[in-house]
C-alpha cells in the first residue's frame, strides 16, 4: 500500500481495497491518511478534519496507540506535521451525515470514490 491508500498489486495497478481492511477504525484511519496525502498535493496547509470515529481522533489527538492501525497512525502523524495548522475532532454520526453516507457508498465499490464540496 502506498502513502495514498492504495494498494499495489503485480497483476494490476489497484487491487480492492475491502480484502485489506479489517475493521470500521482501519476505514476511517485510510480516510485520513488519503486526505492529507490529497491536502499535499493540491497545497493546502491548514485543514480541520473531522470524523465520528472517536477512538481515532483521540489516539491522534492524545498520541496513543492503537495497535491494528499501528501503520496508519504513523503516516497520519507524519502528514499532518507537514502542514501550517492542522486539526482533528469528533463530530456525532447524526451530524456527520454526508460522509457517513458516501462511506456506506463507497464501502460498495471495489475503488476509491471522489467528492467535490464541502462534507
Amino acid at each position: 500500500m502506498d502513502l495514498h491508500g492504495q494498494f499495489r498489486h503485480k497483476s494490476g495497478p489497484r487491487t480492492s481495497i475491502r480484502s485489506f481492511v479489517t475493521s470500521l477504525l482501519m476505514v476511517e484511519a485510510l480516510s485520513f491518511r488519503s486526505a492529507l496525502n490529497h491536502a499535499l498535493e493540491i497545497g493546502i496547509t491548514t485543514i480541520h478534519l473531522k470524523s465520528d470515529a472517536r477512538d481515532l481522533v483521540r489516539a491522534i489527538n492524545m498520541q496513543e496507540q492503537i495497535a491494528e492501525i499501528y501503520g496508519i497512525l504513523f503516516d497520519v502523524k507524519t502528514l499532518a506535521s507537514m502542514f501550517s495548522s492542522i486539526s482533528f475532532s469528533f463530530i456525532s454520526r447524526s451530524e456527520n451525515d454526508k460522509a457517513d453516507l458516501l462511506a456506506k457508498n463507497a464501502k460498495s465499490r471495489p475503488y476509491s470514490t471522489s467528492v467535490t464540496g464541502d462534507i
